[in-house]
């Protein structure tokens, strides 16, 4: 009977001993149970870099394919003004500020300029002379421009009168012309070119008349060879244009002496076009105690042959018109455009068969 309560004792303390345990053992996962804080978890952020934009090229002016901040010149209409080129003439006045200058021939084998205003307007240019019926290919295709002149040959004012430009000269707009300075008349007549393109019926600005390449790039294509000076003749008026390295600019001399304005500063141009075309004779000249002189026009439809010269270069092509409000399209010996660099452009519109120097 001993025996078998020392048993029955000795298995009693041995269950209080496992419930114990097991009492204890909760406690232990009581206290990792879901009533406790769990613990943090490091986090880490990541910083994405901000968008990258590439800005917009600036507009550029339709006439030089520079970059043109003001946008109201931007769409200003462009100015076509007929300035003087005798000898008796130079130096003028605002030929530095024009975007294109033409050169055309005119009677007696003497040369007139067309110089071309759209991306600024000098307050003076000058001295003004008369139209002749080449102006309507140099003007009729840079939607409707302003075209100024001092008078012309009766025979060729209506026909200047009815192209798609507002015509304005000293006779039926005196309060834009002014004579000023030494030179005799008709030599010394003066405008503001501003105050011309205020006269515009149409304003709007003109497409562009060349395709520009990037900005210090080289002329590429067929036949594109090395060329620093070009000399060509009208039959009274000899040219000269040399390739000036450091300054990247083509400058002109005129009949052997450099041909300057009225600040000194040598004339010069980015570009020079020789653009060949046919000269017809549409009229006669009479007046300034001279006798009676043809008067030649210029035809600037069709095809014809054409220089252009740009950056110590010279690419040989040919140029193509169907219509005088139509922009010219140009061509190297492959087919392929060619391209300016953007800057100011004088033409020469020399007769065809002339043949230039170059070198």
């Amino acid at each position: 009977m001993l025996l078998k309560e020392k048993a029955i004792r000795a298995r009693a303390r041995g269950t209080m001993a496992t419930v114990a345990a097991l009492a204890a053992a909760a406690a232990v996962l009581a206290s990792c149970g879901g009533h406790s804080k769990p613990k943090s978890v490091p986090t880490t952020s990541t910083t994405l870099p901000a968008p990258t934009t590439t800005a917009a090229p600036p507009p550029t002016a339709p006439l030089t394919g520079l970059p043109q901040p003001d946008s109201a010149q931007l769409n200003a209409p462009a100015v076509v003004l007929k300035i003087d080129n005798i000898d008796d003439a130079r130096p003028q006045t605002g030929l530095a500020d024009a975007d294109i200058v033409y050169e055309e021939q005119v009677e007696g084998g003497l040369t007139r300029l067309a110089a071309v205003y759209q991306s600024s307007y000098p307050k003076v240019a000058g001295p003004v002379r008369s139209g002749r019926l080449t102006d309507e290919g140099i003007a009729d295709d840079l939607n409707h421009p302003v075209y100024a002149m001092s008078g012309t040959n009766p025979m060729f004012l209506p026909i200047l009168r009815s192209q798609p430009f507002t015509e304005v000269d000293d006779g039926n707009r005196p309060d834009l012309f002014y004579r000023a300075g030494p030179k005799p008349a008709p030599h010394n007549l003066y405008t503001n070119v501003e105050s011309l393109a205020k006269a515009a019926k149409n304003p709007a600005p003109p497409a562009p008349l060349f395709q520009y390449r990037e900005p210090n790039t080289p002329l590429t294509g067929a036949g594109v060879a090395p060329a620093t000076h070009l000399t060509l003749g009208f039959s009274h008026t000899s040219i000269g244009w040399t390739f000036n390295a450091q300054s990247g600019a083509w400058q002109r001399t005129q009949n052997g002496t450099p041909h300057v304005d009225n600040t000194g500063a040598q004339l010069s141009a980015t570009n020079v076009v020789v653009l060949f075309i046919n000269y017809i004779i549409s009229g006669v000249a009479t007046g300034e105690g001279g006798p009676p002189a043809p008067i030649p026009e210029g035809i600037m439809t069709g095809t014809g042959q054409v220089w252009f010269l740009s950056g110590g270069q010279v690419v040989k092509g040919t140029w193509s018109r169907s219509g005088l409000t139509t922009p010219a399209t140009y061509a190297d010996s492959a087919g392929a455009p060619i391209l300016l660099a953007p800057g100011k452009t004088w033409v020469e519109l020399v007769p065809t068969g002339t043949v230039p120097s170059l070198s």
